[in-house]
C-alpha cells in the first residue's frame, strides 16, 4: 500500500459507529446540560429515521448481492457495483446514514442532535468518500470513471 492508499483511523471506524457515537454524545449533551427543543418535528424524524436505515440496508443488501467488499480500506474489492441505489447515488449508504441522523435530530430537536447529521456529512463528504473513491478509482479504472462522470456522488 502507497501513503496515499492507506486509510487515516477515522477512515477505519465505520460511519454507522461514527453516527452511534455522535448520536450518543449528543443524548449525553441533551441529558448533563438539559438542553431544549430547538428544531422539531417528530413524525417527519420518524419517516427519515425509517427511510434513512431502508436506503442503507438496500445498499448493503445490493452490496452482498454482488459479493462486493463493504469495507473502503479493504484491498479485496471484486466487484464496481452500479445497480439498484447506486443508480443514483455513489454512496447511498453514507446518504442512508445521513438522513436517519436528520431523522434523529428532528425526533430530539436539539442544537447537539443536529449537529450530527452535519459531522457525518461532513466526515463523509470530505474524508471517507474521496479515500474510497481514489481505491475505487486504482481498483477499476476507466470503468469507474466512467460510472463517476454518470451518478452523482450523492444525488
Amino acid at each position: 500500500m502507497t501513503d496515499e492508499s492507506k486509510p487515516s483511523w477515522i477512515v477505519r471506524i465505520p460511519t454507522p459507529l461514527w453516527l452511534l457515537g455522535l448520536i450518543a454524545i449528543a443524548l449525553l449533551l441533551d441529558w448533563a446540560l438539559e438542553l431544549q427543543p430547538v428544531a422539531r418535528h417528530r413524525p417527519t424524524g420518524v419517516v427519515l429515521l425509517i427511510a434513512g436505515f431502508a436506503l442503507t440496508s438496500w445498499a448493503q443488501l445490493t452490496f452482498k448481492r454482488h459479493r462486493a467488499e463493504i469495507y473502503p480500506w479493504s484491498e479485496a474489492h471484486s466487484a464496481l457495483v452500479t445497480g439498484g441505489p447506486f443508480r443514483f447515488s455513489r454512496s447511498p449508504m453514507y446518504l442512508g446514514l445521513v438522513v436517519f441522523g436528520v431523522g434523529a435530530a428532528l425526533v430530539a430537536g436539539t442544537w447537539a442532535m443536529w449537529l450530527v447529521p452535519a459531522v457525518v456529512f461532513l466526515l463523509d463528504h470530505f474524508v471517507i468518500v474521496p479515500f474510497e473513491e481514489r481505491s475505487m478509482e486504482r481498483t477499476f479504472g476507466d470503468a469507474y470513471r466512467a460510472y463517476r462522470k454518470r451518478v452523482r456522488r450523492w444525488l
